[in-house]
């Protein structure tokens, strides 16, 4: 999951929240250091799901954002989707994101527009085709067998995020302190954010995709790309000791990830790792080999497989995936068990996400 809070929105998302969870650490989410997040809490992306679906032969897509602060069911924008910008879910068959799609949702209160763009890396502000249209909260059905449901739920994802915070603090000064997590537990309960979740044909996918999400607004008389999320928790985990790097990723778009960023995670995790004293042979070869796994930052599934976001295997990710210990494992080169387990916060049948209270 992802971010955190500003002086200007306390907001605590599922990724950063660890940065805003300790005094005098809020900065360190990316999203409030661009900005743009804290202009527009509606379009502040929180996580991304992609597993096998309920229903035979689909896949389904999961994506978040406007998320509450933790212990609150309080959206800070007051408003379950924002009325002027663009939500998408990006869908790509292949490593140069060329082939593929973009699905774009757009909102007018409590009204939701579908729409298709035939490319995975869609212009920032483009909609393409209309899919269809209905209200939101309700199972929709589009063009293309598409299934769309969209609202408030109780957020599904578990994490220390307290934790988060304190163990990069102190990774940051060169020490392993996994004992840092038995203090704290999971954060979020209680928490909510609003949800897109999208069964996809698996005819219409491929052997392999690639998925990230991100979302737009009109700013300062141009279309702008808000925030971006695929790998959990990924700026906070992976570029945390790179804040001019962390900064930025939330504007860029994965076709210039390992051109661009593959240098600092192999730097980051090397140094995790040298902190960690992990046995992991030769230390530069595990953080490349790392690097190559988490970029792009994507997340890569076979349709019709069970999906499972694994230290051996990163194969989509599923709600009851323990994904926090899966990225901190990755990093540090060892178990660390973060003290957050699955609080089953969702149901098993589409669209699984539980509503608002």
């Amino acid at each position: 999951m992802k971010h955190g809070s500003g002086s200007v929105y306390a907001t605590i998302t599922t990724a950063s929240l660890a940065a805003a969870s300790v005094a005098g650490m809020a900065l360190a989410s990316g999203h409030f250091i661009s900005g743009l997040q804290g202009q527009y809490p509606e379009y502040d992306l929180n996580d991304t799901y992609v597993f096998q679906s309920s229903n035979d032969g689909y896949t389904t897509i999961i994506s978040s954002a406007n998320p509450s602060t933790p212990g609150s069911a309080d959206s800070p924008a007051g408003v379950t989707f924002g009325n002027d910008g663009i939500y998408n879910i990006h869908i790509a068959q292949d490593d140069s994101f060329e082939t593929g799609m973009t699905l774009a949702f757009t909102f007018d209160g409590d009204s939701i527009q579908a729409h298709k763009i035939g490319s995975p890396n869609a212009d920032v502000g483009e909609t393409g085709e209309a899919l269809g249209q209905g209200n939101v909260g309700d199972m929709l059905t589009l063009s293309d067998d598409i299934r769309v449901w969209a609202g408030r739920g109780e957020e599904p994802f578990f994490g220390n995020g307290v934790g988060l915070a304190k163990f990069n603090a102190a990774k940051q000064g060169g020490n392993f302190s996994p004992e840092i997590f038995q203090e704290d537990g999971d954060l979020f309960l209680g928490a909510t954010a609003s949800f897109i979740v999208v069964d996809i044909p698996n005819s219409m996918l491929g052997d392999v995709i690639k998925v990230f999400t991100t979302t737009a607004v009109p700013h300062k008389g141009e279309w702008s790309q808000v925030d971006r999320h695929a790998n959990v928790l990924f700026p906070y985990v992976f570029l945390s000791d790179t804040p001019a790097v962390q900064e930025d990723h939330e504007q860029h778009r994965p076709d210039l990830d390992v051109e661009e960023r593959r240098q600092a995670i192999v730097n980051n995790v090397f140094w995790a790792v040298s902190a960690s004293k992990a046995d992991v042979g030769n230390g530069v070869e595990y953080a490349e080999n790392v690097a190559d796994m988490v970029m792009p930052d994507v997340i890569t599934y076979r349709p019709g497989s069970e999906a499972s976001y694994a230290v051996d295997d990163l194969n989509g990710r599923a709600l009851q995936d323990d994904a926090m210990n899966t990225v901190l494992q990755l990093m540090m080169g060892v178990p660390v068990d973060d003290n957050a387990n699955d609080s089953h916060r969702y149901t098993a049948e589409f669209p699984y996400i539980l509503p608002a209270k």
